[in-house]
């Protein structure tokens, strides 16, 4: 059977694997990349996504989104994305492999831990003595040594994907060096995978690839359109905030930290009542129709208002992703919305404080325990290997209460500190 013929962007390095035995047979029609998405799908940690915070608790209503949705929705736009920019003149006959980037997509939460960005603040809380916690530097830990496809190499995906995923480009320790703030969340990837991050840069790069740039963006435009359809469905999100001053004023003041700069009230409201107009009025079954087409052509806006910029003094990273300034303004307009009306609302932030205890007590309960006898068998199996490495344990209870769906967490927390919840039945 004829190999699946891969565009010309992509030579033998971008499609080598850590474990280079790691091959496919003659039989298997599938490009590498197509593999990878298939490894990404299959694995537990994406199927974990189901059960984890987006914005809402899991459980609050079947309408709202999880990380494994969200997700989903990323890759949809990020193929979105690709397919448009294959039409531009500086991919032609070199065009972005659609199933990379929708691997890169699928991959971009999985290190997320469960109770959203609460639950990245509270772990690194515990872990910033010990190599700190980012949800995106977890992503690397668990695609390259977490997952049990290949022993020692996680799930073992081509360099392509895996430079895809990678956001960003500095160690824990650089980071935290220049940072005054101990329970900041850095941006980074552990100290422990400079090695892993070497194989796939192949030196100290400041640049990304477009493939993980269009990613990026991806979230960007699926997180503001997605999450603000599910504040309008939800009712956080009301025509009456945007004639309350305080409340544009703190939506411009975000607004202008996360892209728009200079970004003020009259910005703001005139995005909003344009947005409330095209949802006009009518019943709720209208109105969720309404709405869908809303984020349909606020998607396609961010889509076809992108484009390709050259740049020859970066070899091998010639090309970067340029977004149209008004559209990189909505977007953070959006996710100031979504800041304000949703994610600093009680019906959240009450979940996510509650999620903030559980993660913490839950680690400070397994980090203290000289046994590992609370751990599930194939997570004492790695404890015991490093059990008498304090770094490494503490990195062990880390990846486990990482891997946590919201609901596991709060099951376990209860079994620990809940008498009435103390059953040995199996749970």
């Amino acid at each position: 059977m004829t190999a699946y013929p891969l565009s010309r962007r992509y030579d033998p390095h971008a499609v080598a694997r850590r474990d280079a035995s790691d091959t496919q047979d003659g039989i298997d029609p599938r490009s590498p990349f197509e593999v990878d998405r298939a490894r990404i799908v299959h694995s537990f940690a994406f199927r974990r996504l189901q059960g984890k915070t987006q914005i809402f608790g899991v459980g609050e209503g079947d309408f709202f989104r999880t990380r494994l949705t969200h997700s989903m929705e990323v890759a949809q736009v990020g193929k979105g994305l690709a397919l448009f920019l294959n039409q531009q003149p500086q991919l032609q006959g070199a065009p972005l492999e659609l199933e990379l980037v929708e691997a890169a997509c699928l991959a971009h939460d999985l290190g997320h831990p469960p109770f959203g960005h609460n639950g990245e603040e509270a772990l690194q809380g515990c872990m910033q003595a010990h190599g700190g916690f980012e949800g995106n530097a977890q992503n690397l830990r668990i695609l390259t040594r977490l997952e049990s496809k290949r022993e020692g190499f996680g799930l073992n995906l081509t360099r392509a994907t895996l430079e895809g995923v990678l956001k960003y480009l500095q160690p824990y320790a650089r980071k935290k060096a220049a940072s005054q703030q101990a329970h900041k969340v850095e941006k980074c990837y552990y100290d422990d995978d400079e090695a892993i991050v070497e194989w796939i840069r192949g030196g100290d790069r400041t640049d990304r690839t477009l493939e993980s740039q269009v990613m990026e963006w991806a979230d960007d435009i699926a997180y503001s359109v997605h999450d603000l359809e599910d504040g309008l469905h939800s009712g956080l999100i009301r025509p009456d905030h945007f004639q309350n001053p305080a409340v544009v004023g703190r939506i411009a003041e975000y607004a202008a930290r996360k892209g728009a700069p200079g970004c003020d009230i009259d910005e703001v409201r005139t995005l909003m009542l344009e947005i409330f107009r095209q949802l006009g009025d009518g019943t709720e079954l209208q109105l969720r129709r309404l709405r869908k087409n809303l984020t349909s052509r606020l998607i396609h806006r961010c889509i076809v208002g992108t484009s390709l910029l050259e740049r020859p003094e970066t070899p091998g990273y010639p090309l970067a992703l340029v977004k149209a300034p008004v559209l990189e303004r909505e977007v953070a307009i959006l996710m100031g919305v979504e800041f304000v009306l949703m994610i600093r609302n009680p019906r959240v932030t009450t979940h996510e404080y509650k999620g903030k205890q559980v993660i913490t007590r839950l680690f400070e309960a397994l980090a203290q325990d000289d046994s590992g006898d609370m751990l599930p068998e194939d997570v004492r199996e790695a404890w015991e290997i490093v059990r008498h490495d304090e770094h490494a344990r503490l990195r062990v209870v880390c990846d486990h209460i990482s891997s946590m769906t919201d609901a596991y967490a709060l099951k376990l927390y209860a079994r620990l500190f809940e008498p009435a919840s103390a059953s040995s039945q199996a749970w």
